[in-house]
C-alpha cells in the first residue's frame, strides 16, 4: 500500500507541476497571429519605418502570399493562386543572393504578398487584360518585413523596409504580383550593387 501510495503523489506532483510549467514554456513558443513581426494585419499603422539598406547582408526570406477573388458568384480561383504563388516563387528564385526558407522563424527578412481580385466600379478605368472580364480590378499590396524593436513580452515589432501597392493594377493578379516583386528584387540589387 506504501508504495502506490507514493506513485500517486508522484503523478499527482508531476501534474501539477506540468500544470504551472506549460504556460511558462508556451510563453516562449512564437506567438499567432498579428504578433509576429512577419505577419502585418492590424497593426500596419504601428508598424515601424525602415530602409531597404537594412536588407544589405540578409539572404534567408520568408515568402507570404495571398490571393482572394471577393466578385460576386466568383468560384474559389485556385489556379489563380496557384499563378500567383508560383510567379512570386520564380522572381525570388532567380534572385541568386536569396535563399527562400520555409519558416519564418528561420528568416532575416518576410515579403508580404496580398493580391484580390474584386468588381469594379468602373471609374478607374477598365483593365487590360485578356482573361478578366471587363469590371474586374485586381489590387496588389507586397510588404518587405524585417524584426523591429523588442516589444515587452518578448515578441518583435514588424518594421516595414520596403511596399508597393495598388488598388487597380489593369492585368491580372500573376502578372501584377511578378512585376512588383521584380521591382523590388531590381532595387535591391542595385543597392548591394553600390555596396
Amino acid at each position: 500500500m506504501r508504495f502506490r501510495t507514493s506513485r500517486f503523489r508522484l503523478r499527482v506532483i508531476s501534474m501539477v507541476w506540468a500544470a504551472l510549467l506549460l504556460p511558462i514554456f508556451s510563453s516562449d513558443a512564437t506567438p499567432q497571429g498579428s504578433e509576429n513581426w512577419w505577419n502585418l494585419n492590424t497593426e500596419r499603422d504601428l508598424a515601424e519605418k525602415g530602409k531597404l539598406k537594412e536588407l544589405l547582408a540578409k539572404k534567408k526570406v520568408y515568402v507570404n502570399v495571398s490571393f482572394s477573388d471577393v466578385r460576386p458568384n466568383s468560384p474559389l480561383n485556385n489556379a489563380e493562386q496557384t499563378n500567383v504563388n508560383r510567379a512570386v516563387n520564380e522572381a525570388i528564385a532567380a534572385h541568386r543572393d536569396l535563399q527562400k526558407v520555409t519558416y519564418p522563424e528561420e528568416a532575416d527578412f518576410a515579403v508580404v504578398v496580398r493580391a484580390a481580385t474584386a468588381q469594379g466600379t468602373g471609374d478607374r478605368g477598365p483593365n487590360f487584360s485578356l482573361v478578366l472580364d471587363s469590371e474586374a480590378e485586381v489590387s496588389m499590396e507586397v510588404l518587405v518585413l524585417v524584426p523591429g524593436s523588442k516589444r515587452t513580452d518578448g515578441t518583435r515589432s514588424p518594421r516595414i523596409v520596403w511596399e508597393a501597392s495598388s488598388p487597380n493594377t489593369q492585368i491580372e493578379a500573376a502578372a501584377a504580383a511578378r512585376f512588383t516583386i521584380d521591382g523590388f528584387l531590381w532595387e535591391l540589387r542595385k543597392l548591394r550593387e553600390k555596396k
